[in-house]
């Protein structure tokens, strides 16, 4: 279920008792690992050693960024730092119990499988972790970032660079393709036996949604960069959604498994068709046609047509992200995005409820970015207006209404000047 923050222009996932968790990561990165490859043997210090008052555990943020109040906002706020602490919570209230689930995947207690603890906290080999580290952190700085032991001290000396940093093992989450990678490696990695224990499968991740709840303890430059990590995000989600349908279909996934899967290829589908119909109309003619196939062949049940077309949606997605992380964007192309999602919300609610929270969650998203640019015409309250009511839509799947909420994609659209 996804709800507009009243006041704000961002979107708030609502978060299931159990953090989004899978099994190993079994798709290779677009961009290569570099820190991977660079600190296979680095240790790991733990969230204590970034928490000093004096380093990122500030209770006194700088005007400027690096705030040095970086670790309190991930303690006190961010879902992550709570990622390893629900895995040993079975509220009697909730429907999700992460020891039933365990129990039903054969995994024994839940805080010691490899399986959970490899979303769920960040589980490095025991020699690997430093004095001060704690798994009980959950997924902490390091998660990220990577492994701190070679740039933890000199990353606070004066002159040292990020560039430095990542050169001796840091994880470059400004990297707008390393960081959407890191992100879909647990977001979009939870497996189809996972989901039938009773683990709760995440159907909307959005790069640039997430990352604007976490909430965000950094920045990035420029007004565009919005735009820029939704469109990437889309690009590589859409990629790793198809691959998920793909496993489903190799595997025993339930009809409803691969058509919850199927739902992802279509929402994502939905976003990437207009992200490419200026830049690549031959890769969304592409796309186009295969998301209808896709479509086609799980509603027949035609697994092998599934496996290949899955596998030749990724292979095109692979080729256009670094693409689409390359180009440049502005007002006019993040206006031209907001038409143009607007403009097909007929077509986009007709896809389904996955189709259309993208939707929402795009337009939410860059018309965040697009009203407050420099320059920019001064944010619509009829906007506003639109957007709640287009999530007013979607607050119960069960009961989603598409014309609903093409109208109000169609009111939203009128706003856009």
């Amino acid at each position: 279920m996804l709800r507009r923050i009243a006041g704000a222009a961002v979107v708030a996932v609502v978060v299931v008792a159990v953090v989004a968790g899978g099994g190993a990561r079994s798709s290779a990165p677009l961009v290569p690992d570099r820190a991977d490859a660079q600190a296979a043997a680095a240790k790991y210090a733990g969230a204590a050693s970034c928490g000093a008052s004096n380093c990122h555990g500030s209770t006194r943020p700088r005007a400027d960024y690096p705030k040095l109040n970086e670790a309190t906002t991930w303690s006190q706020k961010d879902h992550h730092a709570r990622a390893y602490t629900a895995l040993t919570s079975d509220k009697a209230k909730s429907t999700i119990s992460p020891s039933k689930i365990a129990s039903n995947l054969k995994l024994g207690k839940p805080e010691t499988s490899e399986r959970c603890l490899s979303c769920h906290a960040v589980n490095v080999k025991p020699e690997l972790r430093g004095p001060k580290f704690d798994i009980a952190e959950g997924v902490q700085c390091e998660g990220c970032h990577g492994s701190s032991e070679k740039w933890l001290d000199q990353h606070s000396e004066k002159g040292w660079t990020h560039e430095q940093s990542v050169k001796v093992g840091m994880y470059d989450t400004k990297n707008i393709l390393l960081r959407a990678e890191k992100c879909v490696s647990c977001h979009l990695q939870i497996d189809a036996d996972m989901v039938a224990a009773g683990h709760p499968d995440l159907s909307a991740f959005e790069l640039d949604t997430y990352s604007g709840q976490m909430p965000p303890h950094w920045r990035d430059k420029g007004p565009w960069a919005g735009t820029k990590a939704w469109a990437t995000g889309q690009v590589i989600a859409l990629r790793e959604a198809a691959k998920q349908l793909g496993d489903r279909a190799g595997g025993s996934a339930s009809g409803q498994v691969l058509n919850d899967a199927l739902g992802k290829v279509q929402g994502h589908g939905a976003m990437v068709r207009v992200i490419l119909a200026v830049a690549a109309p031959d890769a969304q003619k592409s796309v186009e046609g295969d998301v209808a196939t896709l479509t086609d062949a799980v509603t027949k049940g035609d697994k092998a047509k599934i496996g290949s077309t899955a596998k030749n949606l990724q292979t095109t997605m692979q080729g256009q992200a670094p693409k689409v992380a390359a180009r440049d964007y502005d007002q006019a192309s993040t206006k031209k995005l907001l038409a143009d999602i607007s403009g097909s919300g007929d077509a986009i609610g007709a896809a389904g409820v996955r189709a259309a929270e993208q939707a929402a969650m795009a337009l939410d998203r860059l018309y965040s970015a697009y009203s407050k640019a420099p320059g920019a015409p001064k944010a619509d309250p009829a906007a506003s207006k639109a957007l709640d009511t287009m999530f007013g839509t979607l607050e119960d799947p069960k009961k989603y209404d598409a014309k609903a909420f093409g109208a109000a994609a169609k009111s939203f659209n009128d706003t856009i000047k």
